[in-house]
């Protein structure tokens, strides 16, 4: 039906972006933006369309009153490249050749250019974070909600309300998440604007997310369906999952499954940056459990090591708000780790990005009672927080052997003390287990990354 509205003259806008939606940029920077509709009004005229600051209405560079093409039937289309930035108002506005006035069309608002970042994992990624946190919403950092509408990002960013995609509504109770602090954080340092898309599942395994998997990848595909839906491209992935693959059997081949989840999604989107969590502490740990959590950990720390473009931060200081899931506060301190870790691999941030990772481990001399344990990428210097730390265990043929004493000696290496002489091979681990202990920091106050079965060489001797 024709109302009055829709004779009155302007321009419609019937093709375009969504308001608070986050266009993916290109290598140049900028990302193309097409509007197209009709308009009404006296022929000949034509249809002009302006980007402009949301908070001071200037135009973008390049971006003021363009000229659209006129199409028949009263049509009309543009596309304009648009520089990194926003948000933006989208404006358009009809003018009637011989006429001093134009007029006012349909608007798009708050839409920005940037990076978009898809947010996969497990229900640590979902964000089930409590507790008191300030960690307000930010203009240019936005939200591709599960009901395919753009909106400003804000707590919590996984609601299933209007969901269009039920694989992964999630039933916990989801609260904070890092992904706003993330998103806050590249903001404030490399004036991008961040995009994200919530893909992630409490509970879900790493067959959920694996092309290899002969059974199906249904968060996989589920991940696809949304990015499409919010414009095809992303710049990047956040990857925080590995509880459910701590049994020995899984964990045994996490590495590598992990490995081709990472090359597929790669093959689909380009050579993108992806962040990765450390499995964080579970308290509720069992014994046999433990050494599973350790060897998911040592795979996603070598996963960093032996995959370009990807980098590894560690959860396992932060508080929990239950027996496995990091509290609110501890979200938004994550967050910004991971963020650090994108804008120094990434955005060309100069700043120390990089985990505090082991090096290797030597025995000081023949009598192989003392272990110096090496490290790198720490920030001036390394230091325990107390005064008998327990981060380290060490096992040889004989068994596990009580480490009496640790110090750091100088700035980059730890000296364990053994409570008798290892025998054969021997092994060291660094917060071993489902509940580690983890008091080792750097001068950044960034702790390391748990390492497990790192073989102690005899060379030094």
């Amino acid at each position: 039906m024709t109302t009055t509205t829709d004779r009155l003259p302007g321009a419609k806008i019937t093709v375009g972006p969504q308001s608070w939606q986050v266009l993916q940029r290109e290598d140049d920077g900028r990302a193309p933006l097409t509007l197209a509709g009709v308009w009404v009004g006296d022929a000949p005229s034509t249809v002009e369309v302006r980007v402009a600051r949301t908070y001071d209405l200037a135009p973008a560079a390049g971006c003021d009153w363009r000229d659209a093409e006129m199409l028949d039937g009263n049509a009309w289309r543009i596309t304009i490249r648009v520089p990194t930035g926003g948000p933006y108002n989208l404006e358009t506005r009809v003018r009637t050749h011989g006429a001093e006035w134009r007029n006012s069309g349909d608007k798009i608002w708050h839409v920005a250019v940037g990076d978009v970042w898809v947010i996969t994992g497990q229900s640590n990624a979902v964000g089930y974070g409590h507790g008191p946190v300030v960690d307000p919403p930010a203009l240019g950092v936005s939200l591709f909600g599960m009901n395919d509408i753009w909106r400003l990002a804000t707590h919590p960013l996984f609601d299933s309300t209007g969901t269009k995609y039920p694989a992964n509504r999630d039933s916990g109770w989801v609260d904070v998440s890092p992904w706003l602090a993330f998103g806050k954080e590249i903001l404030a340092t490399a004036g991008v604007p961040i995009g994200i898309i919530p893909a992630a599942l409490g509970g879900s395994p790493l067959s959920a997310w694996d092309p290899g998997n002969p059974d199906g990848a249904y968060l996989y595909e589920n991940m696809h369906d949304m990015i499409a839906a919010a414009g095809g491209r992303v710049a990047g992935m956040a990857w925080y999952q590995g509880c459910s693959d701590a049994g020995i059997e899984q964990a045994q081949t996490y590495l590598e499954r992990f490995t081709r989840f990472i090359t597929d999604f790669r093959a689909r989107y380009g050579e993108v940056p992806v962040i990765t969590v450390q499995l964080n502490r579970h308290l509720d740990g069992l014994s046999e459990g433990d050494r599973g959590w350790a060897i998911v950990r040592e795979a996603q720390r070598q996963a960093a090591r032996l995959i370009p473009q990807l980098a590894v931060v560690s959860s396992l200081d932060l508080g929990l708000s239950d027996g496995i899931h990091t509290s609110a506060t501890g979200n938004v301190i994550l967050g910004q780790r991971c963020a650090r870790a994108a804008l120094g691999m990434h955005y060309g941030v100069d700043i120390p990005w990089r985990a505090v990772d082991v090096a290797g481990a030597q025995f000081v001399d023949g009598a192989r009672n003392t272990i110096r344990v090496h490290f790198i990428h720490e920030d001036d210097h390394l230091v325990f927080l107390c005064a008998k730390p327990a981060d380290f265990t060490v096992e040889d043929a004989g068994g596990s052997i009580t480490v009496s004493k640790a110090w750091v000696d100088g700035t980059t290496t730890v000296l364990l003390e053994l409570e008798r002489a290892a025998v054969g091979r021997t092994v060291c681990h660094n917060m071993f287990g489902a509940n580690p202990v983890s008091v080792l920091r750097d001068h950044l106050q960034r702790p390391v990354l748990a390492f497990t079965d790192i073989e102690v060489d005899d060379s030094s001797c």
